[in-house]
């Protein structure tokens, strides 16, 4: 259910959709920009080598942005709200950033590993492979699900971000919450 609010004889209607939709389209523009300048610099996310400063500069530089993303909806919605917004509506507004960010993650990494860069997705099987040492099951098993691993790798990244997004909009909408006040109540 949309949220009105009547102005003179018309309701005007308020929605998060279009702003998250575009707060995600954009994390997810950004996420491949980011992919391609990870690249650029030589940092590699997929090797196991990573050293534990470029990991965290890599979750910070990935996840802090979208974590503002999912912020910036909620407290946008709350202006076009007048300032109030209920915990239900700010959770809503967060969790469909998470979920469209999650979808266009998942588009952008099928798009990025079958069509713009296929020799990173082979690049990420051979590591896979080295990780498997002498273990011809494994071996077997990594070479068995190669076609399929881009669908699988998109998967993960899809309901890992929304997962994570479910958790930061219970967070940011029990901080972002502010009811309005009942009629009167304020005059107590």
């Amino acid at each position: 259910m949309e949220e009105t609010k009547e102005t003179g004889n018309f309701f005007q209607q308020y929605s998060p959709n279009k702003l998250a939709f575009k707060a995600a389209l954009s994390y997810a523009i950004y996420f491949l920009v980011l992919i391609y300048v990870f690249k650029f610099i030589g940092m590699d996310q997929n090797n196991p080598d990573t050293s534990i400063g470029e990991k965290v500069i890599s979750s910070i530089l990935s996840y802090v942005p979208f974590i503002l993303a999912i912020v910036y909806v909620q407290t946008n919605f709350k202006k076009e709200l007048g300032g109030f917004i209920t915990f239900g509506k700010a959770f809503s507004s967060g969790f469909k950033v998470a979920a469209y960010s999650g979808l266009f993650v998942g588009l952008i990494l099928v798009i990025y590993y079958k069509l713009l860069d296929a020799a990173a997705y082979e690049q990420l099987m051979d590591m896979a492979i080295r990780a498997a040492g002498d273990d011809e099951q494994k071996i077997k098993g990594i070479e068995m699900t190669r076609p399929y691993m881009i669908f699988f790798i998109a998967f993960g990244g899809a309901v890992s971000y929304t997962f994570l997004g479910l958790v930061v909009s219970l967070i940011s909408a029990a901080v972002i919450k502010k009811e309005q006040p009942l009629y009167g109540a304020d005059e107590v």
